[in-house]
């Protein structure tokens, strides 16, 4: 698929979100939220350790699966631990890592040569589509800080982040205007920004975010990743991904489903839960992705943005 296919199956995945999420009563919309993670927003981290080890094979590096299993293990439990003894610097550090791993993501296809200001700009972009999500959310989300850190986080604080980032994220398009970066990926991009503000401030905040680390995140993803490891982007490498992964991918989902089952009965402690959850296997998700990209930009001949400029 070329960015125009893939921007506009995006969009109108989104917009069938937007349409449930009108529809549907509240304990149907977190249902469908968890189904949307334990599918494809799992999925697209189930391979983390598949990935890795391939990409230390193409380094020339024969690392035991076995091994890389057992530290993304520990990984994970530390994780765990952070959050449950230092909470406060778990949940700045889950942000950061968020924002930059969205902005990334979503961008590398877009910024293709060696421009020094992409992590700055990952980081910003990342930060505005999740912090313009706090915002639309604000009284929630300050509810959720408040049972996760114990810290009261005055609603106005959220509000300057959103701004703050907005400006330099639009500081950054006003020099990608002026470098001649192509004029149409600019307004793609602003329409899209206005997209996201719609859905955000419509559907309830665990189904918006999940449309967007879902149909924005985890897909694209996907297909980064299966480009990585098969060299196209195919169903037939997507079964070859899924073949690998799914051992990690069933693990992972039964951990939701329990997860889903024990706080269902309160949104108060779902959210936070889920939260932590998805902190324990982002960062070394983050991590993988990293990586990755590392070598396809060494390797822009196996990379799917390589032809974008």
């Amino acid at each position: 698929m070329d960015i125009i296919r893939t921007t506009s199956f995006l969009l109108v995945a989104t917009f069938f979100g937007l349409w449930l999420s009108v529809y549907l009563p509240l304990e149907l919309e977190l249902l469908l939220s968890f189904l949307l993670i334990g599918t494809f927003g799992i999925l697209h981290g189930a391979n983390d350790i598949g990935v890795l080890t391939s990409y230390f094979q193409k380094r020339g590096a024969n690392i035991p699966q076995t091994g890389m299993t057992m530290l993304y293990i520990i990984m994970i439990a530390s994780i765990c631990a952070v959050f449950y003894f230092f909470p406060t610097i778990a949940l700045m550090l889950f942000i950061l890592f968020s924002s930059y791993h969205f902005g990334e993501q979503h961008w590398n296809t877009t910024l293709a040569g060696d421009f020094k200001g992409k992590p700055l700009f990952y980081l910003l972009y990342g930060g505005l589509i999740l912090f313009m999500l706090f915002h639309a959310h604000r009284e929630q989300v300050v509810q959720i800080v408040l049972d996760i850190t114990g810290r009261d986080v005055p609603s106005r604080v959220i509000g300057q982040l959103f701004l703050g980032m907005g400006i330099g994220v639009g500081l950054f398009f006003l020099y990608f205007a002026y470098a001649r970066l192509r004029t149409y990926s600019i307004l793609l991009e602003l329409f899209l920004l206005a997209v996201f503000y719609v859905v955000f401030n419509t559907a309830s905040l665990l189904l918006a975010f999940c449309i967007y680390f879902v149909v924005w995140h985890s897909i694209p993803s996907l297909m980064d990743q299966m480009k990585f490891l098969y060299g196209e982007v195919s169903w037939k490498s997507f079964y070859r991904y899924f073949k690998s992964s799914y051992l990690y991918w069933l693990a992972s989902l039964l951990g939701t489903l329990i997860l889903y089952l024990l706080l269902r009965n309160t949104e108060e402690t779902l959210v936070p839960g889920l939260i932590c959850f998805l902190a324990s296997i982002t960062v070394p998700h983050v991590l993988v992705m990293t990586k990755i990209e590392e070598y396809l930009k060494a390797h822009p001949e196996t990379d799917v943005g390589s032809n974008a400029q």
